[in-house]
């Protein structure tokens, strides 16, 4: 709701200024670079409560996505590892991830 509160409170901020100078025949291009710097600034200035619980709001919302796993999931991407991991110890010339000095160069 704190979303929908903002945006027609900015969507506000624009029309009226933008109808304002449209009716002034400043045209049409002036009259909406007037009203996105006025409703930046007036938002800018006095917004920020509405601002912080619309950001709010929407950081719940995605947040409340992470993928999650079932025990049943976990237990089969084990399973798949270990089969992955022994099929590598069996080919021939795999020696694991790094033997004693056969690191990455440093400098």
């Amino acid at each position: 709701m704190a979303s929908l509160k903002y945006l027609l409170i900015r969507a506000v901020l624009f029309v009226v200024p933008f109808a304002l100078f449209m009716v002034l025949e400043i045209g049409v291009i002036l009259s909406a670079v007037f009203a996105v710097l006025i409703a930046f600034a007036v938002n800018f200035l006095f917004l920020s409560r509405q601002r912080e619980a619309a950001a709010g709001e929407v950081r719940d919302v995605f947040s409340g996505r992470k993928q999650t796993r079932s025990k049943k999931e976990v237990a089969d991407s084990e399973a798949e590892d270990a089969i992955d991991e022994a099929q590598r110890a069996d080919d021939d010339g795999y020696q694991g991830r790094f033997e004693q000095g056969d690191g990455p160069a440093r400098a």
